[in-house]
């Protein structure tokens, strides 16, 4: 059974472009694919405390945690757990201020550890996690590419995809959802701009 891990990350439910154009992604999974959703919008994600900073860094070298340090690592070993059991990965976000949501900033520095989702050798980091990644960027302007080069305005595509590496993400595949500040009609025709992409790169998916 091939699983899909859906995170979506607007507050903005349907109306939402990016959340649109997922919904496009997983209307064409094939058949087999089970697909878990989480919603960082709604979800409740602990704090980064003394105690979960402690942790980190004893559970790193091998010491002994303290019985709170210990309960709110096991909160992240949990939440590190449950990302890595998909096999691909479906990211429906948002620009917001040139860059990605901050409580997608806050999930990834949950899960983000060595030892848990990459390690570190000669080489550099490593990274843990298995799986492709879909990341659907929705944009109120068009900060794609420009001669070949990232805008210099997209800090929320050049982050996910060196996020992306560093943990083991591959391939990583992109879809640009832009010209959504014009109002629904806006939205209806940036989703339909990358419904062909989106419904090809969901039927790959095996």
């Amino acid at each position: 059974m091939t699983t899909l891990l859906h995170i979506s990350t607007s507050p903005r439910g349907a109306v939402s472009a990016s959340n649109q154009a997922a919904d496009v992604f997983l209307q064409a999974l094939p058949d087999g694919v089970t697909t878990r959703h989480i919603d960082l919008a709604e979800r409740q994600m602990p704090e980064v405390t003394l105690h979960l900073t402690n942790a980190k860094q004893k559970a790193f070298i091998g010491a002994a945690l303290t019985e709170e340090e210990q309960r709110e690592w096991d909160v992240i070993v949990a939440m590190v757990d449950e990302f890595k059991a998909a096999d691909h990965y479906l990211f429906a976000v948002p620009m917001w201020n040139f860059t990605i949501p901050y409580r997608l900033k806050q999930y990834i520095d949950l899960i983000t550890h060595p030892g848990l989702t990459f390690t570190r050798d000669e080489n550099g980091p490593r990274g843990l996690v298995d799986g492709s990644v879909t990341y659907v960027y929705s944009r109120g302007g068009n900060y794609g590419p420009k001669d070949g080069k990232p805008d210099p305005f997209d800090f929320q595509s050049t982050y996910m995809s060196a996020w992306s590496r560093m943990v083991g993400l591959s391939p990583v595949q992109e879809v640009l959802v832009q010209g959504t500040m014009a109002g629904p009609e806006g939205i209806a025709n940036a989703v339909a701009g990358a419904t062909d992409q989106l419904q090809a790169l969901a039927a790959a998916i095996a």
